[in-house]
């Protein structure tokens, strides 16, 4: 790896890279990078765990808010996940429709969209059962979507980014070369990118001493390439991440980049390159500021937890279920309880619903469909 990150470095005039250029290599590099390699990376034998990763509950309470809104004709039967991992998500989603739904799952088009071949293996093999769906390497690849939902999990917070910190009295650019000694190093340089200027202006981070912050510029590009694919329908969008007030905590000084590995968190974000996960949490703000500018509303948004529990979490819950903890129904209470528990998984992420082409009124019903709910 260090040998990516000399030859990118040797490609500038400089000889430094920044930590979005640093990130893409070690995440994205078709050989070497992280998210390419073909090993467990999510689950007990992997490097983190998602919502999915906690039985098929979570994918099957999707569905069914999924099916609801196509029922009311809300949205059209097409959806659309980007970032599908190893594809538990979807056979949740895709086994409860056909369950439960057989009139959407009929007409159901089902679209999976992964940058790596390792994933989409495991895609392939996990919904061999499931002839409607459709596996993609990039948005660009895929038709645009007419009516439907475009779906994300944990998605942004995967992106590279930009890193600056408030030094001497002003915002720097934080980049990476190596030393005399070949030691990759950070080095501070004077901002160049008027971009990363307007970022700090628009949510007015006028800078502490020491202070480091994340900009997602890529977060845009991304974003403009999912939305630009639907007509008509929602962007449902779960990731962990702040509000602009929340980056300004005391705790949060030195900005969220992370690494983490075998599930342990490693705040040194150059070791173990290409070997390791590389994440931040994302700004809220600049996701729905980048969203209004493409006529694009939020109509819901709130912690994870809150979201489950509007969307029904708690009719998965069986009443009388065996005492066995080796039952399937003491292990699917188990799951919701899991999801739902305060200070637990899904309160360290937040879910945001926006939608595109949908009129007014059907954007106040979609809120009274989700409030509808038997269970709060």
């Amino acid at each position: 790896m260090n040998k990516i990150l000399k030859e990118a470095m040797n490609k500038k005039q400089n000889h430094q890279i920044t930590y979005e250029e640093f990130m893409n290599i070690a995440l994205y590099d078709p050989e070497k990078g992280y998210y390419q390699k073909e090993n467990q990376k999510i689950g007990q034998k992997g490097d983190f765990y998602t919502s999915s990763s906690v039985g098929t509950v979570y994918g099957e309470v999707i569905a069914s808010v999924f099916c609801s809104f196509v029922k009311n004709n809300l949205v059209g039967l097409t959806f659309v996940e980007v970032g599908g991992g190893n594809g538990r998500f979807a056979n949740s989603f895709l086994t409860y429709c056909k369950k439960n739904e057989p009139t959407v799952y009929s007409k159901l088009n089902y679209i999976l969209v992964d940058e790596s071949n390792f994933h989409q293996l495991l895609q392939k093999e996990m919904l061999i059962e499931h002839s409607n769906v459709k596996f993609y390497s990039g948005l660009t690849e895929m038709q645009q979507v007419v009516e439907g939902v475009i779906f994300s999990n944990e998605l942004f917070d995967a992106l590279p980014v930009r890193v600056v910190e408030f030094q001497n009295e002003r915002w720097h650019e934080v980049v990476l070369t190596y030393n005399e000694d070949d030691k990759l190093v950070e080095r501070y340089i004077e901002i160049d990118d008027i971009k990363i200027n307007e970022f700090l202006d628009r949510h007015q981070f006028h800078g502490k001493k020491g202070q480091r912050l994340e900009i997602p510029l890529v977060m845009e590009r991304v974003f403009n390439n999912m939305q630009s694919k639907l007509i008509n329908g929602m962007i449902i969008t779960v990731d962990y991440g702040f509000n602009r007030e929340e980056w300004d905590a005391p705790h949060r000084l030195k900005g969220s980049l992370r690494g983490y590995h075998q599930h342990e968190m490693k705040t040194n974000v150059l070791d173990l390159i290409g070997e390791m996960d590389l994440t931040t949490h994302i700004h809220w703000d600049e996701l729905k500021h980048i969203g209004l500018q493409k006529e694009i509303d939020q109509v819901y948004f709130s912690t994870q937890r809150n979201a489950l529990l509007d969307f029904g979490i708690l009719n998965w819950l069986i009443q009388h279920a065996q005492v066995n903890p080796f039952s399937e129904e003491y292990k699917q209470n188990r799951a919701v309880q899991s999801l739902i528990m305060p200070g637990g998984i899904s309160d360290s992420f937040q879910l945001l619903i926006q939608t595109k082409g949908i009129a007014d009124d059907l954007k106040q019903e979609i809120n009274e469909l989700i409030s509808l709910n038997e269970y709060k």
